[in-house]
């Protein structure tokens, strides 16, 4: 029981959560602010798109996605039994169970826009989608 305990504690340990994904992405991002755009596409490569502004900047679009599938397995549980004696009481025994996994299909995205001056520097940027920390 205590080596299941500590084996769960430091798979736990690796694990970093939403909150601290967020903050490293978006700090990330906020250190283009500021730089060349020939900076960010040496970077990143390519944008996906991108689209001129009247104000003589533009908007750099690095966009991904992907259809992310999982389950499809089984486990087996144990699941207790309460086996009568016939004299009287009764014992609980385990009877292994049979167990199956849905499969489910996702689709994850991300879509970075990075808005550019007429003088190519990074003057902000956005995100949306559910893949991009």
């Amino acid at each position: 029981m205590r080596i299941t305990v500590l084996v769960l504690a430091l798979l736990l340990a690796g694990c970093v959560s939403l909150a601290e994904r967020r903050q490293q992405f978006t700090q990330a991002m906020d250190s283009w602010v500021g730089r060349s755009a020939d900076e960010l596409i040496s970077s990143r490569g390519p944008p996906t798109n991108s689209a001129s502004l009247s104000t003589g900047g533009r908007v750099l679009e690095y966009a991904r996605s992907a259809l992310v599938t999982s389950g499809g397995g089984t486990y087996t549980t144990v699941v207790p039994v309460f086996v009568p004696n016939p004299a009287g009481g009764g014992r609980y025994v385990g009877v292994p169970s049979q167990q199956a996994v849905p499969v489910v299909t996702s689709e994850m995205n991300c879509r970075i826009l990075f808005r550019v001056s007429p003088a190519n520097r990074i003057e902000s940027w956005s995100a949306e989608g559910n893949a991009c920390y």
